[in-house]
């Protein structure tokens, strides 16, 4: 069950990545939550069973999902390490660090995978198999690369979290915050696991198997939700903003025909009464550009001598407040 419920909220936070996708420059976050999902997809007991037998190496499936995982994990801690930081690029230095350990992981992964004696295919791999030497490598040196990436991502979050302007991002980055902690818990239960099947320590296994079961939905979960509050909040916001935009536009445009229509030379862009009385049939972006456009005409023409004697009524001072408010706010230099 835990497994599903890990696998549901893994593709549920790449749709939401997904409906953005198209505007946003970097999609690196969106492609490593892909490559996640489908590692942790193959956890479904049948799915993996049916999958297995129709691969030529016993439990290959396994390796092939823990090594996406792998990959995945790093353009995730990438990608997050870049949101948190506001754009700046990651130093170069720890790229490659971090790089070069995937790459050792991966290499370590696949040659103790080949010494483990698994003859036929087990969905609980670790279980089965787990008193082997290799097989403990196997798993251990795989959630130590993630140890590792966990307490990095965490230490960026907590450096980064206090230095952001934007609600959301605070709300997001705390949530992800949580999520490496409980991942830090993942990780060493999984190790102690580890440990504990090489040296038959059934008791101890017990005991950390309860915290994994535990930590390990518990991290996706958080994980997921804290990346995906962003986003949300983000189409969330636009929303607002259209309301807003279809609620104020014909509120201007009135303004506009009032004030800047009688005087046509202060328009700067060929605006005409037309124009702004059609300005309704078009798309949202484009009504933006055009509320910013007739705020500025309307200062203009406020701004003219001969217009100076005349006071707007408090109404229409309101709306021009408003459509103000509205451009500051999308970042429209007035």
């Amino acid at each position: 069950m835990s497994n599903l419920i890990v696998v549901i909220f893994m593709w549920l936070l790449v749709l939401t990545l997904a409906l953005r996708a198209r505007t946003r420059p970097d999609n690196t976050m969106l492609k490593a939550s892909i490559v996640i999902a489908a590692s942790l997809t193959t956890n479904i007991d049948g799915l993996y069973l049916w999958a297995a037998e129709k691969m030529p190496w016993p439990n290959g499936l396994d390796l092939a999902a823990n090594v996406l995982l792998i990959f995945g994990v790093y353009y995730l801690s990438r990608a997050i390490a870049h949101g948190a930081r506001a754009g700046d690029t990651v130093s170069g230095r720890e790229t490659l660090w971090l790089r070069r350990a995937a790459v050792i992981t991966v290499v370590i992964m696949a040659v103790s995978f080949a010494l483990i004696d698994d003859p036929v295919p087990s969905f609980s791999f670790m279980l089965d198999y787990g008193s082997q030497p290799a097989a403990a490598l196997y798993s251990g040196i795989q959630y130590l690369y993630i140890l590792a990436v966990m307490v990095g991502t965490l230490a960026t979050c907590l450096k980064n979290v206090p230095h952001m302007r934007r609600k959301r991002f605070r709300v997001g980055f705390r949530i992800i915050a949580l999520g490496c902690v409980a991942g830090i818990v993942l990780c060493i239960s999984v190790l102690v696991m580890d440990m504990a099947n090489v040296t038959g320590n059934e008791e101890l296994r017990r005991a950390a198997g309860t915290v994994y079961d535990v930590s390990n939905p518990l991290t996706v979960v958080l994980l997921s939700a804290g990346l995906a509050v962003a986003p949300i909040g983000r189409i969330l916001s636009d929303l607002r903003v259209r309301r807003q935009i279809r609620v104020l536009e014909p509120r201007l445009r009135a303004v506009w025909l009032s004030t800047v229509a009688q005087t046509p030379a202060v328009s700067l862009v060929g605006t005409t009464a037309q124009s702004v009385t059609e300005g309704h049939r078009k798309r949202a972006r484009n009504t933006a550009d055009t509320i910013h456009r007739l705020v500025i005409e309307i200062h203009d023409w406020m701004d003219l001598s001969e217009n100076r004697g005349q006071q707007m009524s408090p109404a229409d001072r309101s709306v021009v407040n408003q459509a103000e408010a509205l451009c500051l706010k999308q970042g429209r230099p007035l």
